[in-house]
């Protein structure tokens, strides 16, 4: 499935990565931190934990929450293990959900606007996917309607071709000179009657007169079905 891209720095957007929604597109809050702590999160970590223990699940090291930033109003690369550097915004987010000091109505709340935000994350890239899948149908539907009048108007052609051939309105025989091709000058097209104006490449033989044709489409038809008649 396709993920939203974050509009701001370009990156894919995640589940668990936080978002924002501005000008009907989803972006990330922080794109120095995109799964950093939402709204409610930071609420209980700055109003409920600030001076709480926890654990760097890597190296051990007992790390009080407010070590981890000394700004609580600055979004930065935060939440670093003060001796290994293991990114500890996680180990801080089971906290914040799981500390018994914490009012659990506000620890509730931020489950579900974390629960939210993961689901319209994923609606959005069902979203995209189903768009993207409607324009690649779409594509492929109209590659075959173009192909269908291309082979339709063919068709038409050769057999218009066939019938000038037989009544003798167009020659069989080579052209006694090479045959020329330029832009097209007004000229009657002698397969189509259509004028083969300057936009159209146009070729020339004289078999025995002058014959213009529209290089594209009328003359290799043409080429081909007196061929096949001689």
């Amino acid at each position: 499935m396709a993920e939203p891209t974050c509009p701001n720095c370009l990156h894919p957007v995640s589940p668990d990565d936080t978002v924002t929604f501005g000008g009907g597109q989803i972006m990330h809050l922080d794109c120095r931190q995109p799964g950093g702590l939402i709204r409610h999160e930071r609420v209980l970590l700055f109003g409920h934990c600030w001076g709480h223990l926890i654990a760097c699940p890597a190296c051990g090291y007992p790390v009080q929450l407010f070590e981890l930033n000394s700004n609580r109003f600055e979004r930065d690369k935060l939440r670093c293990c003060p001796r290994c550097q293991r990114d500890l915004t996680e180990s801080v987010r089971d906290h914040l959900y799981s500390c018994a000091l914490s009012p659990k109505v506000l620890r509730r709340a931020a489950q579900e606007a974390r629960a939210t935000m993961r689901m319209l994350i994923k609606q959005v890239s069902e979203l995209r996917h189903r768009e993207e899948v409607l324009i690649r149908e779409a594509e492929a539907t109209l590659r075959e309607v173009r192909d269908g009048m291309k082979q339709s108007v063919s068709e038409a052609l050769r057999r218009t071709i066939q019938q000038k051939l037989r009544d003798g309105r167009l020659p069989r025989v080579d052209s006694q000179q090479p045959i020329a091709g330029r832009p097209g000058d007004g000229s009657q097209c002698a397969v189509c009657d259509q004028l083969v104006t300057k936009e159209h490449l146009m070729m020339i033989g004289t078999v025995p007169t002058r014959l213009p044709l529209h290089a594209a489409d009328c003359f290799p038809l043409w080429d081909e079905e007196r061929q096949r008649c001689r």
